[in-house]
């Protein structure tokens, strides 16, 4: 059903009933409150039983089929806002002020206006302004397309329903001159001022005065239109286009690096303004001040022969020319603000264009509109303009990846829109394997007389030469952002101020600057091109060591099987600091991670190693930054092979098999712990070796192989003992860990004890904490539950001091079921919660089995059997996936005490009966308590 309120209301009902229906319609689909109803269809003043008379006019509403609906807060009318006439005008009003097209702007305002009927009954002067401003656009759409006969008689209307307005007379003034009516046109002025004078006791405003002077003067019958093409496919820029068409006149300069559209923007908007500066529009390619007055007063029909030869007396001229007049210029490729002092008109109002590509200042009462790339999707839709509709929908994912790979700047985009448009037999994914390669993308951004690297070179030869060296160490470094840690190290900051103004660099922050990826790869070809080797090198190694020395400040100790085996290359630790450390190391991780790369790509291997390395110590091993420790570890081993450096081999080898351990992939974890031991074996380096064989222990220990286990890490600690402390501290955690398995409590006490100690004298409290929880853990299996919570929150206590949140997530479990076991619930389950939340946050899959295992023996304990089962049956699988058959066996403990509570006692057996293979199978300490398990099971008792 259709609802029409812009006129007398449709479908016809009573006049009450008619105000209702246009509030509702104007918040279609949004619920008016019966109070605001009231007061807009009354007034301040309404009638006693107003609210039953509302209802009454509701009611008659439904009566005549109108979807209006009682909500809690009001009423709704449930219609599509497109069955609405005023949106429906709304809509075609947005869409005409985001069209280039003057045609189709004019038409969709033409549709628009088409809609009104009369005088709406409710919100009639807003919605009245609405119409006028549409109406003006409209008029301006078609005075633009010349059709200036046609609009008389429209014109004359809307001027007797609009007598106050201003701009719409002036627009008939112009119709009227350009059909060569100038009396007729004089004469609606000195109507104009009649009526002004009279109801408001104002003269005209200033434009309608110069518009009436110059049609007097005869100047409006010829336009002076002097600007290059409007791109038919102009994409995107709505902020910036709306700043420009939005503001009154004055000098707007429009900076930009190169390629990115400023010209495109400054011609687009010129011409969308050209009839509010009917006196010209103008266009000057900028290469000197005297030139250009020459072309602009060559423009305004000054003859040859009355152009002085002074700059000063052209400049004169000019602006004397265009002195009450308004016109629009545009003043292209400026450099300086000397080429354009002499070329800015007096007059307030015409409107200068300046496009730059550099940040220049000294120019008074400018106002300034910088252009970054396009949106993503802007520019796919540019690309969509000049491809068409079909070959882009046929290839979304390949044009948005172009896209990408243009750096979204609209010239790299224009030119492979070119090129592709060109072949039409290429698909779009054949122009993505070409840009993909970072070496040929620049050869592959030309397309006639378009070309990225044209305008980039441009830019850069106009640079002094140590700015041009600062633009190539940026380009040769190859990082998306260069911060203040590394630039200071390498660059005056006076200098990338330089390249800022020339806007071959941005600012971002706080003296952090980073480079667009097309300008970056220019850059890099003029360092190989112009830099020797080993200054290239030397570069990519100052700024690794830079990173050295702000990262090696903040490593800390890790209850790592592999600890820090590189010494510090003589890197002095730098003074400034972090004042968030957690924050700085999310912000630069990606940085650092690419440029521990670059180093290794230029075979910078040891230097590229140690930052590797000093970065698991300082972030990555501490937050489980996974992704990132592969990816610096593999680069620098790829760069290390190729110097045949076997000790670095063993060294990444053994922090790879760690990265893999805490991942919980235990099997490739092993396979890299055993080649570094092998090396290590080969090289006779004995602390290597160790280190390895401690990876090899704790793996052999969590795969249930415990002999496997005591081996190694016996022989990791006879061979570290009384020569690294915190090493040997890890071999003799790891042999306690395995006695309590296996049910050698005595032995487990004296060994995590000795454990504890060793890591007190190594200084390392997170070791210490390890340790007390080990000892807690020993205390609990033996059903000392006092005992093991003094322990365990010591532990939880210490590791809250240090900041350790992944260590907190297991003494805060531990903890948990201590709690659990003596039957406090509730302080439980805040510390299950606790530490579920953080082992998701941090990617750690064992530590949130292992929470869950807890969570499923809590909702035991608290009687929620089915909640129980749920939560231990999903487990299971999750146990083979880590290949951890203990856990596997314990939960089917667990599960089988829930099946018990529940009266299964198939289930209960058939869970038991797997559990007791398991735990004999692995020899540990459960396998003496299976006959028990039937017997004993009664809630609320738990098992281990």
């Amino acid at each position: 059903m259709e609802i029409r309120i812009l006129g007398p209301v449709e479908p016809s009902v009573p006049p009450k009933p008619a105000q209702v229906l246009a509030v509702l319609a104007v918040e279609c689909g949004k619920i008016v409150p019966v109070e605001r109803l009231i007061d807009l269809i009354w007034g301040e003043e309404p009638p006693p039983q107003a609210r039953k008379s509302l209802q009454v006019h509701i009611s008659s509403l439904r009566r005549a089929g109108l979807p209006v609906e009682h909500r809690a807060a009001g009423y709704v009318l449930s219609a599509e806002p497109e069955s609405v006439d005023l949106h429906a005008f709304r809509r075609l009003v947005s869409r005409a002020g985001d069209e280039a097209d003057l045609r189709v702007k004019a038409d969709l305002l033409g549709q628009a206006l088409q809609l009104w009927r009369g005088t709406p009954v409710v919100f009639a002067q807003t919605l009245d302004v609405q119409r006028l401003a549409a109406a003006e656009a409209w008029v301006d759409a078609e005075l633009a397309l010349g059709r200036h006969a046609g609009l008389i008689d429209r014109l004359g209307t809307f001027v007797t329903e609009y007598p106050l307005a201003e701009r719409l007379r002036g627009q008939l003034m112009t119709a009227l001159a350009r059909t060569g009516r100038r009396a007729d046109a004089m004469r609606v002025f000195r109507e104009t001022r009649k009526v002004l004078v009279e109801e408001l006791g104002v003269e005209p405003g200033e434009q309608l005065q110069q518009l009436y002077r110059d049609v007097l003067e005869g100047s409006r019958d010829s336009r002076r239109n002097y600007l290059p093409r409007d791109a038919g496919d102009f994409t995107g820029r709505d902020r910036e286009l709306g700043r420009l068409l939005d503001g009154d006149g004055g000098v707007w300069w429009i900076e930009g690096p190169a390629g990115v559209g400023k010209s495109a923007l400054a011609v687009h908007a010129a011409h969308r303004l050209a009839d509010r500066y009917p006196d010209g529009q103008l266009f000057v390619d900028l290469h000197s001040p005297s030139g250009a007055l020459d072309a602009l007063l060559r423009a305004m029909d000054v003859p040859s022969e009355r152009i002085p030869e002074s700059v000063e007396e052209r400049a004169a001229l000019w602006r004397a020319r265009v002195s009450g007049r308004r016109v629009v210029i545009v003043l292209d490729g400026v450099t300086s603000v000397s080429q354009v002092r002499s070329l800015l008109p007096g007059s307030p109002g015409c409107l200068t264009l300046i496009t730059s590509r550099s940040r220049l200042c000294g120019l008074e009462g400018v106002r300034r509109v910088p252009l970054d790339v396009l949106s993503s999707d802007e520019a796919v839709t540019l690309l969509q303009r000049i491809l068409g509709d079909d070959r882009v929908s046929a290839e979304p994912d390949q044009a948005q990846e172009v896209a990408r790979l243009c750096g979204y700047l609209p010239l790299a985009v224009r030119i492979t829109g070119a090129r592709l448009a060109g072949r039409a037999h290429w698909p779009v994914s054949k122009l993505v394997r070409r840009l993909s390669d970072e070496r040929s993308r620049l050869d592959e951004l030309v397309a006639d007389d378009l070309a990225v690297r044209a305008g980039l070179e441009l830019t850069y030869r106009a640079l002094d030469e140590n700015a041009r060296r600062a633009y190539r160490i940026f380009g040769f470094l190859g990082l998306p952002e260069v911060p203040s840690f590394l630039w200071a190290h390498l660059l005056d900051e006076d200098v990338l101020d330089q390249l800022v103004d020339a806007r071959l660099l941005d600012v971002i922050g706080s003296a952090r600057y980073r480079m667009h990826e097309l300008v970056r790869l220019h850059a890099r070809e003029l360092a190989e091109a112009e830099d020797q080797e080993q200054e290239r090198e030397d570069v990519v190694r100052r700024a690794v060591v830079a990173a050295l020395s702000t990262v090696d400040g903040l490593t800390e100790q890790l209850f790592l099987a592999v600890p820090r085996m590189q010494d510090s290359l003589g890197v002095v630790t730098s003074a400034a600091r972090p004042t968030d450390k957690d924050a700085w190391f999310a912000r630069e991780e990606s940085l650092l991670t690419k440029l521990v790369e670059r180093a290794a790509e230029l075979g910078l291997a040891e230097i590229a190693s140690q930052l590797a390395e000093v970065l698991v110590f300082a972030w990555f091993g501490l937050k489980n930054r996974y992704e990132a420790w592969e990816r610096t570890h593999t680069a620098a081993l790829e760069a290390v092979w190729r110097t045949g450096d076997v000790r670095l081999e063993a060294v990444l080898r053994c922090s790879l098999g760690q990265m893999h351990y805490k991942r919980d992939n235990l099997a490739q974890a092993r396979s890299w712990f055993d080649t570094a031991q092998t090396l290590f074996v080969d090289l006779g380096d004995k602390r290597g070796e160790a280190v390895a064989m401690n990876g090899i222990g704790m793996v052999c220990r969590d795969l249930g192989e415990y002999p496997c286990a005591l081996e190694a890490l016996g022989r990791a600690r006879e061979l570290l003992e009384s020569q690294d402390p915190e090493g040997e501290a890890h071999a003799l955690y790891g042999i306690g860990s395995v006695k309590r398995e296996l049910g050698d409590d005595e032995g487990a006490f004296g060994t995590l004890r000795l454990a504890e100690t060793v890591y007190r004298r190594a200084r390392s409290r997170r070791g210490e904490a390890l340790a007390a929880r080990g000892i807690g853990l020993v205390h609990r299996a033996r059903g000392e539950l006092d005992e093991a919570e003094d322990h365990i929150r010591r532990a939880h206590e210490m590791v809250a001091g240090i900041g350790d949140d992944l260590l907190g997530c297991y003494t805060a479990q531990a903890w948990a079921k201590v709690l659990l076991r003596k039957g406090s619930l509730d302080p439980a389950a805040e510390l299950i919660q606790q530490a579920l939340d953080g082992c998701r946050d941090v990617g750690d899959r064992f530590g949130e089995a292992l929470v869950r295992r807890t969570l499923g023996e809590w909702r035991l304990a608290a009687g929620d059997h089915a909640g129980a089962r749920v939560v231990l049956t999903d487990l299971l699988p999750v146990w083979d996936d880590l290949t951890l058959p203990l856990w596997r066996a314990r939960t089917l403990r667990d599960l089988g005490a829930v099946h018990a509570s529940l009266g299964d006692v198939e289930g209960a057996d058939r869970s038991w009966r797997e559990a007791a293979g398991l735990f004999t199978r692995l020899g540990t300490r459960e396998r003496e308590e299976v006959r028990q398990w039937p017997a004993q099971w009664a809630p609320p008792a738990l098992s281990r």
